[in-house]
Order: structure tokens, then C-alpha cells, then sequence
């Protein structure tokens, strides 16, 4: 799968395996930051292949649970601006979305502090994903719960009920250092195919401190606004969305936001000629043409982080605001052009 989610998850794969220790596979010439949207299938194969053998399955969920080696990428920020487990996984099927993955995690129940997950493949794709890829996309949802500061996460790998016993862990990225016999008991679900099959249980009750939502790029953005002639609530709703403008921003949620009812936010905005969708494109926007001047990263993450549904209504909405492509900006303003 040529997308930058795959190829974000082999740049966290390589980083993790350096980091404990593990010597990655050489990177491809001409793809050392491993930072574009296009990494070949065969290093990808060969990054899972020497993570396999130099550790088991074990060893790639572990990995795959260092999501703060990303920190910096678009793709990192996106998912971290969650506030718990259920809106991380709501991030996450908007990635699934925008990179037209082959494979999804489905929701089959739901309560609170209790999730029961599959990954599979949708209806159009040919194969089932494969074990380790299954691993990897939960390491994933593992590390970046544990980053959120979700506490008492506890996975169950496997089918209930079925003669395979499932496997019972935590969100921790040393899980690898003190589970040791965890390959061993990963290696029967993965060989029955039962290693796509989560159900995931965390504390509710839990009322410390939000985590901190890592920096959006480069530079602070909550600014990029200001000099718009526009009244002070909009103001106040740009700099919201540009906290997180990959969030949900309805046009309710920024009405409560301002402390407005809806018909008086909409009201308000129309007097200049505004509405919620302009602020929240307009703002969405100006982080991507900041990310797209300061960074080498793909378009297609870049439009993802910013918020926008997919690639073409990216490229659609960000020529509406700032007059050209973004391809066309990055080429014509990047790097002191």
C-alpha cells in the first residue's frame, strides 16, 4: 500500500527498532528521512522481516507502540489531539478514509471503558490483513492511548471463546522487556488468524490532567488568523480549530465553544459575511500552507493533519483560500523560492 500511513508506520518501525537496540534493514538511496508518501514494498517487507527475526511478534507490537518517535510528523499530531480512546479511534477510521486503506478496525461493541475491535479487510479488498500488520495497527492504538494518558488499558488478543486462549496485555512500550514469553503467545493466534481480534478495557473514572496535545508544526499556529478583518468571535473560533484542526469542528461544537446558541454564532458570523465552514477552511488552510513552506512532509499528510477529508478536498479547498494548488504553493514558496 503506496500511502503515507504505511509509510509513517515503517518510518516508526525503523526509528523504534534503533532505538532498542535493533539494527533496521538499510534504507533505499534516496529515501534516508523516509519522510515521503511512497516507500517501496519491498523495504516495507524487509522492516517487518528483521524486526521478526531479530525479536518475534512480541517484538513488533512493542515497537509499534513507540509513537512518540513520530512526534513531529503531521500524522502523530493528528491522532494525539484526542482526548480518549474513543475519539482516537474515530481519528484513526478518518485516516483509514483519507489513505483508501484496503484494511479497517471495526467497531463490534462498544460500552464504556470497553471496546471490542476487528481488523479486517473491507469488502473490496481481496486478502485479510496479516497478522503483523493487524499487531502493528494495534501497537499503534496501544502507544498512542498510553500517550494520552489513559490508564489501566488492558488488550485482549484473540477470539473469545475459541480454543487458541487469547493474550492479555498492556499499553506500555517496554512491554517487550518484561513479557519475554510474549511471542509464544502471540505465535498461535497469529497462526489462526485470531491476531485482528481486540477487545480493549481502561479505567473511566480516571480525573487527572488532560495530556498535553503535541505542537500542531514548526512554529506556535493559534496566530495565523489574527490579521483577518474579522469580528472578535471569529477570532475566537479560528484560533480553536487551529489548535487541532484535525478535530471534528461542527458547527454545534464551536457554538458551545463561544458560548453562543447555533442560530446566534451563525446569525453573528453572517452580519460579515462568514459562516463556521469559511473560519474552519480558512484556518485549516493557513496551518497547511505553514506546514507546507517549513517541511519536506507528503502533501497527503500534511491535508490529513490539517483536517480535510481526503486528498482531493484538500487540494480543492486549499486552492479556494490561497489561490493555487498546494503542490503549485510548496513549489513556488518553499525553501526561500
Amino acid at each position: 500500500m503506496q500511502d503515507f500511513a504505511s509509510a509513517a508506520m515503517v518510518r516508526l518501525l525503523v526509528r523504534a527498532m534503533r532505538a532498542h537496540g535493533l539494527t533496521p534493514p538499510p534504507v533505499p538511496q534516496g529515501l534516508e528521512a523516509l519522510q515521503g508518501s511512497h516507500v517501496p514494498l519491498a523495504y516495507k517487507r524487509s522492516v517487518v522481516e528483521s524486526v521478526l527475526h531479530q525479536g518475534g511478534l512480541g517484538t513488533l507490537l512493542m515497537l509499534a507502540q513507540r509513537v512518540d518517535l513520530l512526534a513531529g510528523d503531521p500524522v502523530h499530531r493528528a491522532l494525539l489531539g484526542a482526548n480518549n480512546v474513543p475519539e482516537l479511534l474515530a481519528r484513526w477510521h478518518r485516516l483509514e478514509r483519507y489513505v483508501h486503506s484496503r484494511h479497517q478496525v471495526s467497531i463490534e461493541s462498544f460500552s464504556p471503558g470497553t471496546l471490542v475491535l476487528r481488523h479486517h479487510a473491507r469488502h473490496s479488498a481481496p486478502e485479510e490483513p496479516l497478522p503483523t500488520e493487524s499487531l502493528a495497527v494495534l501497537g499503534v492504538l496501544m502507544g498512542a492511548s498510553h500517550a494520552l494518558g489513559v490508564r489501566g488499558l488492558e488488550v485482549e488478543i484473540g477470539v473469545p471463546g475459541a480454543s487458541t486462549p487469547p493474550a492479555i496485555l498492556y499499553a506500555d512500550p517496554d512491554i517487550g522487556s518484561r513479557q519475554a514469553d510474549l511471542h509464544a503467545r502471540l505465535a498461535p493466534l497469529a497462526a489462526q488468524r485470531q491476531t485482528g481480534h481486540w477487545t480493549l478495557r481502561w479505567e473511566t473514572h480516571h480525573t487527572g490532567n488532560p495530556p498535553t496535545a503535541p505542537d500542531m508544526g514548526p512554529q506556535s499556529t493559534t496566530h495565523l488568523c489574527d490579521t483577518l478583518a474579522w469580528p472578535h468571535v471569529a477570532h475566537q473560533l479560528a484560533r480553536h480549530v487551529l489548535k487541532d484542526p484535525a478535530a471534528q469542528h461542527t458547527v454545534d461544537a464551536l457554538a458551545e465553544h463561544a458560548g453562543l446558541a447555533r442560530r446566534s454564532l451563525q446569525r453573528t458570523l453572517t452580519q460579515h459575511s462568514l459562516s463556521c465552514r469559511h473560519i474552519v477552511t480558512e484556518a485549516r488552510a493557513r496551518v497547511a500552507a505553514q506546514w507546507l513552506l517549513d517541511t519536506s512532509h507528503g502533501l497527503a499528510e500534511i491535508g490529513f493533519a490539517c483536517g480535510f477529508a481526503d486528498q482531493p478536498h484538500f487540494t480543492r479547498e486549499f486552492a479556494r483560500h490561497v489561490g493555487m494548488t498546494p503542490a503549485r504553493y510548496r513549489h513556488a514558496f518553499a525553501n526561500g523560492a
